[in-house]
């Protein structure tokens, strides 16, 4: 991360952190750090001062949360825990397992949590029968995101399958355009492996294969079968994907270079930056499928166990802001995602919010709504990191799918 951006993102929390507050200050360490993300958390920030409480801001960006998770174990190690920390897919779970995050049941209880959050996203917030954190958004990674026009100079429509999204590929390239931008990144090549895996086969194969690891999944036709699939959309990329970011991956989308991009809804600002409407200027639809999934990321804040009583009824009045309703909406109408609470409407959202939000309802009913593999939802970081190698060495060599599912299966038996 730049360091004007840091600068400038520390400088916009200043007047917060600084504020003399009556009640006390919390201290909480993050990984929001660009424009966009830190407006959003002034938000939560906002409805803590109302509260009492100032924050003391210690953002450390960059790797999706790896820095400041480096710097988590450094303080702990120090015998110096923060009184909050941002959480990402187990991450919150193997601290609960260390014994050093704050039960927060009594919380829980007394604002219903439990019945305001999906079911699929209780197990990573909770540690047991304990609540040990508070949910404040929900991103659902497997969008397409098209430009209208390119599709309708070329006549093409939104795809129903994987099939017709790959033979789409040809008409694109005759009317001048990539047909799929993307870079070589491991997770952006991974991210299009799990809605490849859910796509194909169902969400039963999904929690089997990416979840519960189960052998057979993994070494069957099935999976040979994604990783056909896989090096057909290889196809579609053109050959400067090498070191390219996701948001250049965006910008080819949004100047017509490219058709298309499958990424999570963190793309839709930079459409929106751009002045665009969704259904005017640009398409999103969920990767296609005969049954429509929703692959989730959420960010949540853990708080740790502390004996300073003003820093313990800090981390109250933050638990409480974070699953406030308002602030749930308010947040995530910056963040782009949509509310981790299933009670906050969304009328006031754009049509893509609206859209993910109908479909989230339509999937946790039907079993389709599932872990992010590729952002630590699904199987353990020791399992994750190996299908994400996999598919990424084989997105970017000559390797066959046999030997791409032979390696798949080893890597997870040699992480067992």
């Amino acid at each position: 991360m730049k360091l004007k951006t840091l600068l400038a993102a520390t400088v916009a929390l200043m007047p917060l952190a600084a504020a003399a507050q009556d009640k006390g200050t919390i201290e909480g360490i993050h990984h929001w750090v660009s424009e966009s993300e830190v407006k959003a958390l002034n938000v939560i920030l906002d409805g803590l001062k109302t509260r009492g409480y100032a924050w003391q801001d210690s953002a450390v960006g960059g790797m999706s949360g790896a820095n400041a998770q480096q710097a988590l174990r450094t303080r702990l190690a120090a015998g110096n825990p923060p009184g909050a920390m941002q959480f990402l897919g187990w991450e919150g779970i193997d601290w609960a397992n260390e014994g050093v995050l704050r039960n927060l049941n009594d919380l829980a209880a007394a604002g219903g949590w439990e019945a305001a959050i999906a079911p699929q996203v209780l197990p990573f917030i909770k540690n047991g029968d304990d609540f040990i954190a508070a949910p404040i958004n929900m991103h659902r990674q497997n969008w397409v995101w098209a430009n209208k026009a390119v599709f309708d100079k070329a006549g093409i429509d939104q795809p129903t399958s994987w099939d017709e999204l790959i033979a789409d590929g040809d008409k694109l390239r005759a009317a001048g355009v990539i047909p799929l931008a993307m870079g070589d990144e491991p997770w952006q090549i991974q991210l299009i492996f799990d809605s490849l895996v859910v796509d194909l086969y169902g969400p039963d194969f999904y929690r089997k294969a990416l979840i519960e690891l189960d052998d057979a999944a993994l070494s069957g036709p099935e999976m040979k079968g994604v990783f056909d699939k896989l090096r057909q959309v290889r196809g579609l990329v053109d050959d400067g994907f090498n070191g390219r970011d996701w948001a250049v991956a965006t910008g080819m989308v949004i100047n017509g270079e490219a058709a298309m991009q499958v990424m999570g809804d963190w793309a839709k600002g930079e459409f929106q930056a751009k002045g665009m409407t969704p259904g005017t200027d640009f398409l999103c639809f969920a990767t296609p499928s005969a049954e429509t999934s929703f692959l989730f990321v959420i960010d949540t804040f853990g708080m740790f166990a502390v004996k300073d009583q003003s820093v313990t009824d800090a981390q109250t009045a933050l638990a409480e802001t974070i699953m406030d309703p308002q602030i749930q909406r308010d947040f995530n109408l910056i963040k782009g995602s949509i509310p981790a609470r299933i009670d906050v409407p969304v009328n006031d959202f754009d049509a893509c919010a609206q859209k993910g939000y109908d479909e989230r309802a339509a999937a946790i009913t039907s079993g389709a709504m599932l872990g992010a593999l590729t952002h630590g939802f699904a199987s353990q970081p020791q399992f994750a990191s190996v299908f994400g190698d996999v598919a990424a060495q084989f997105f970017v060599t000559d390797m066959s799918s046999e030997d791409a599912v032979q390696m798949l299966v080893d890597g997870i038996n040699n992480a067992r």
